[in-house]
């Protein structure tokens, strides 16, 4: 029912571009469209083939300057089982006035302060004069998922209804804070009951003659359903001089609830899902094209038996950015691994190189040695390619590959083309894209 449900959105908001700007004098409509062949082989011989459209678009002024819609959706079909399904990740109309002051969204829309998570409902934000703001939200939760393996995106559906508001401060330099609450759930479980509170500020200090600019936060989610923190996360930014950057972080959480970005090679599957995290990163820009940076992660996971189990991460690399002087940007790291499950080194190389003004060529290599307690040492390996011409600033084509091979897991190759297009048509068409 769910599949006929996102086959006719994407279909409507397919006519919506095609029509609404004919028939409504003053509409302003811009999007993308990206359509994705691929074909993938593993180590067993097994063949997979998809082809995957994806459709972005924002209709501005409509009926009113105010009133807008904003959709993004996806219908795609797999050859070697013929089977075709779409989604639309949002769709949503937007009523939005004069600075934001009144901000109204009706329909599938993503929440900011819930990673993955769109809502089938409504989402209001009130910023009147003064300086405290609220926002509230109702309606049914929709997840967004990603496979591992990057090939497929789907939605799953969890809960009957979520609601949720937040009051936050406003219109004060430097200075932020908000207090939240959210509730998910069905009509006889409570999944996620959250209470939680932020705070930042920025600073800038003189220090040795040194202009150091600070900006720090703070936020935490406590779960008073099974009265624990949820998560608690602090964030550090100092930078001096604008020559050294330094990033300090500080993380509690269930990994199996808030996945965040920058987790890797941390084996939580085989842990309860709590874990801590410390981490630091320091950037210090030797020209204005050449930077160095180092990095380290120290992490404790919790596991069924109760008992933590330690993990560390240690990076380091070079990035240059050559794109005005020869079109070139690149980055070299290297990277440590140690934990009670794995041991691994890896290295990894990037490149972008604009061979001319219409085409591009983008590669990677990475490289992994691992070790187990009861295996011998390993060595996975990536190799990725692509190749893109653009003929102009609206359109581009680009051939890609990619070649993975990691003996404790799979092993596959992959390739394929990509064509996107970004279009915009009416009385604010921006025609030098043509």
């Amino acid at each position: 029912m769910r599949g006929d449900f996102n086959k006719k959105a994407f279909a409507i908001a397919v006519v919506i571009v095609l029509v609404f700007p004919s028939i409504i004098y003053g509409t302003d409509v811009t999007g993308k469209y990206t359509a994705i062949y691929q074909g993938r082989e593993d180590r067993d011989g097994e063949k997979e083939s998809i082809f995957d459209n994806y459709l972005r678009l924002d209709i501005n002024n409509l009926f009113n300057p105010d009133i807008s819609v904003h959709a993004y959706g996806k219908y795609g079909h797999g050859f070697n089982n013929d089977f075709s399904d779409g989604d639309v990740y949002y769709l949503y109309l937007q009523y939005r006035t004069f600075e934001g002051r009144t901000d109204l969204r009706l329909g599938r829309f993503p929440i900011e302060t819930h990673r993955f998570l769109t809502v089938d409902g409504i989402n209001a934000t009130l910023r009147p004069e003064g300086i405290i703001g609220v926002s509230a939200f109702a309606g049914q939760p929709r997840y967004l998922e990603i496979d591992p393996d990057r090939f497929h995106r789907e939605f799953r559906d969890t809960g009957d209804y979520i609601f949720g508001g937040k009051v936050f401060l406003q219109g004060m330099k430097g200075l932020r804070a908000n207090v939240s609450y959210s509730r998910e759930g069905n009509g006889e479980n409570v999944y996620r009951d959250l209470l939680g509170a932020g705070a930042g500020k920025d600073f800038n200090l003189k220090v040795f003659d040194t202009d150091v600019r600070i900006s720090s936060d703070v936020l935490a989610d406590y779960n008073t359903d099974k009265s624990n923190m949820d998560k608690l996360t602090g964030r550090v930014n100092v930078f001096f001089d604008k020559k050294v950057r330094v990033i300090l972080g500080a993380d509690r959480y269930n990994v199996k609830e808030d996945y965040p970005e920058g987790r890797e090679l941390i084996m939580s599957l085989l842990s309860t899902g709590r874990e801590d995290r410390l981490s630091y990163t320091i950037f210090y820009d030797i020209t204005e094209n050449l930077a160095v940076y180092q990095a380290s992660t120290f992490t404790r996971l919790e596991m069924p038996d109760g008992e933590w189990h330690r993990g560390t991460i240690i990076k380091g690399g070079i990035n240059g950015n050559f794109l005005k002087e020869a079109g070139l940007d690149f980055g070299v790291g290297v990277y440590r691994f140690d934990s009670f499950v794995a041991k691994a080194s890896g290295v990894t190389t990037e490149i972008k190189w604009h061979l001319s003004g219409k085409w591009t060529f983008e590669g990677g290599v990475e490289a992994v040695s691992f070790n187990t307690p009861f295996r011998d040492s390993k060595t996975a390996t990536t190799v990725t390619g692509e190749v893109k011409y653009s003929p102009n600033r609206r359109m581009n084509v680009a051939v890609f590959a990619e070649q993975s091979d990691n003996p404790e897991y799979t092993s596959d190759f992959r390739a394929g083309i990509r064509v996107e297009y970004n279009f915009s048509f009416g009385p604010f068409e921006d025609r030098s894209t043509k």
